[in-house]
């Protein structure tokens, strides 16, 4: 899907069932305690956060994945970072993601 709807229903979804965090010292306890299955930050985040995020992430293993106004999607404006706690959630996240960049449906999750 072009417009990303899938995506930012997961990623609704996902806050709703109280499986994502929100907001830079939430998401940071997260990813350094390993609670977070998955991360993400907004597109348009400074590069200072960008840096800080995928170096944590990496450090920790955990997936950093970019998405456009993720405060909208969540339903909490002007949040730059979020953590999925869920893998269920995450996979969902992940396939809608791919499905998102390549346009057609993404049967096979790792």
């Amino acid at each position: 899907m072009a417009d990303g709807k899938k995506l930012r229903g997961a990623l609704g979804l996902a806050m709703k069932a109280g499986k994502c965090a929100a907001g830079d010292f939430a998401c940071e306890k997260l990813i350094k305690g390993s609670g977070a299955r998955l991360a993400l930050l907004d597109a348009n985040a400074s590069d200072n956060t960008k840096q800080r995020y995928r170096g944590m992430c990496a450090r920790a293993g955990i997936p950093l994945l970019e998405v456009e106004d993720l405060g909208g999607a969540i339903g909490k404006p002007g949040r730059m970072i979020a953590a999925v706690t869920d893998e269920g959630f995450a996979k969902l996240i992940l396939s809608a993601h791919r499905e998102n960049d390549t346009g057609q449906n993404d049967t096979g999750v790792e």
